[in-house]
Parts: structure tokens; sequence; C-alpha cells
């Protein structure tokens, strides 16, 4: 019978040890798991590795446009890239990405990718990830996630952690996991703490409950929809006090949804296949939102998801 109530000790220890332990003279301190970093725009996964905290998701885009769009990121300054087996578009985003490493924007080790493991792959999950290193033309991933719970979500996080050992995956974490308890069965069985949630997050479904919970284990949260997703975007946009807070600030609304995502402690990977919006997107780190704007930000919430995956 599983245990339910186990946890992956090992790697909270290692983490403790690691933020304990004095750095070398002349070296900084390792950050904290968790913490955002906004001058370097990364965040410190609880696997030891750095994450940008703003990057493009590309859902819904084809190959083509999936690599006009990873260019475009790659040169307005964003350096995650978030795709998945079941977008059908990796071979799209290293197309991209190989354009940007052979113009001089990005190296390989600047560029952060997450892929995921399809649920059709689920029986073949380790194959699966072979193979969007093959169709992403890369070495490794930098972030692997199961992309939504199955009916062997066991076996596929073993996938996902025998990749680590073999080199060709960096850090894995969840997709589509909402609750405690559904992040306490994944723990249940985990040797390696995931490192990102991945879920729906935006101005109507913020889940602060989850976020919370997963803090205490390093575990960052990253919103897919971050402004709620094809047919909902024009009302959070339009929102009032998102709408006034953006004329203050002399930025768009979509500039300041993201910028409350990243203050609040979330990644956020808005998709687009339009190069100006993707620019658009990336320029958030000149300007900052106050207490008083949080809060009225988080006082949106009506726990209000769009999707049921």
């Amino acid at each position: 019978m599983r245990n339910v109530d186990r946890k992956p000790v090992l790697p909270i220890l290692l983490l403790l040890l690691a933020l304990i332990t004095p750095a070398r003279a002349g070296e900084p301190s390792p950050a904290p798991a968790g913490v955002f970093d906004f001058a370097a725009r990364t965040v410190r996964l609880n696997s030891g590795h750095d994450m940008p905290v703003l990057g493009l998701g590309t859902w819904t885009l084809s190959n083509d446009q999936a690599e006009t769009s990873v260019y475009a990121a790659l040169k307005s300054g964003m350096r995650l890239i978030d795709t998945a087996r079941y977008y059908q578009c990796e071979k799209g985003v290293g197309r991209g990405l190989r354009r940007a490493i052979a113009d001089g924007i990005v190296t390989r080790e600047e560029v952060f990718i997450t892929s995921k493991v399809m649920p059709s792959d689920y029986d073949r999950a380790l194959q699966g990830i072979h193979e969007s290193l093959s169709d992403l033309g890369v070495d490794y991933v930098d972030l692997m996630l199961i992309h939504q719970p199955g009916w062997n979500d066991e076996a596929v996080y073993r996938a996902l952690e025998q990749a680590v050992a073999e080199g060709t995956v960096r850090s894995i974490g969840i997709s589509n996991y909402y609750t405690r308890a559904q992040l306490d069965e994944v723990l249940s069985y985990a040797n390696i703490v995931p490192a990102v949630i991945q879920n729906e997050n935006h101005l109507y479904y913020q889940n602060t409950d989850l976020q919370e919970y997963a803090r205490q284990y390093g575990i960052v949260i990253e919103a897919w929809y971050p402004f709620g997703g094809r047919g909902h975007t024009a009302e959070h946009f339009g929102d009032p006090v998102i709408a006034a807070i953006a004329e203050r600030h002399g930025k768009t609304p979509a500039q300041v949804i993201l910028r409350w995502q990243l203050q609040s402690g979330v990644i956020a990977i808005p998709g687009s296949s339009n190069p100006a919006h993707i620019a658009e997107n990336a320029d958030i780190f000149d300007f900052e939102l106050t207490e008083e704007e949080m809060a009225r930000i988080h006082a949106l919430d009506r726990q209000e998801r769009y999707e049921s995956w």
C-alpha cells in the first residue's frame, strides 16, 4: 500500500544544507529556493537551477508560428520558452532557438526550455522525453513536467527522475495539479521534489492556498493563461482596477497583470504569435506595483477557473 504521508526528505535536507553552508570567499550566497531575483529576472528552483520568471507560451502555435515567436521572444530579452509534446510545435521551437543562436542573440545555456510528457505518452514516458529532445534539437531540457494527472502518474514521475539521472532533464515538475491532496500524492512517491507546478492562474483564479502550501517545499507556481486565455483576455484587460493602475504607471493592462504575477511570486508564460505583443510582454522590469496596488489586484480573486484540465 502506498504511504501517502511519506515525504521526500533527502531533497529537502539537501536544500537546507545548501542554504546554511557558507559561500566561498568572494562568492555570493546561494539564493533560497522560490525567491525571485528581479535584477537577474530569475528564480532559484529547489533543484538548484535558476529559471527565468517570464517567458513565452507556445500552446496552439503551429511550427512556423512557434519558430517566429520563439525568435521574437529571445530577441526581446525573454529567456524562458514553454512548450509540450502535445502542442506539436517542438520542431518549430527548436528552429526558432537555433536561429537566435546563429544570429548571436543567445547561447543554448542562456535559454530555459520547458516541455511536458503528453497523456498519450504516459505508458512510454521516457521515450517521449527522448523524442522531445530530438524534435527540439537539444541535448537536454531545463524542465520537464507531467502534463496533467493520468492513470499512472507514479510511473511517469519515475521516468522524469530517470531522465534527471541521465542528464537529459535538469528539473522536473507537474502541471494541472490544483490541490494540496494532489501535491501530497506526488510527494508520497517522489524521490525528487517537484520544482514547479504549472497551472491556470490569473486575476480571477489565484489559488494562493496551493502556492502557500507548496512554498514549504521550495516549489514555485507557474501561470499558463496569465491573461485568462482566449475569450477572456478583453475582460481581464478591461477590468477597472487593472485599467486604473495601468494608466497610473503609463503601462498597458497586459504589463500590469504580468508584473502583478511576478511580484506575487508566480512565473508567467503568456502565449502570443505577435512579435509586438511579445515585446510588450517582455517590457515589465522598469516599474513596480505598490503594496496597495498589489492588494487591490489580489482582491479581484473569484476562484473562477476557465478550463477543466
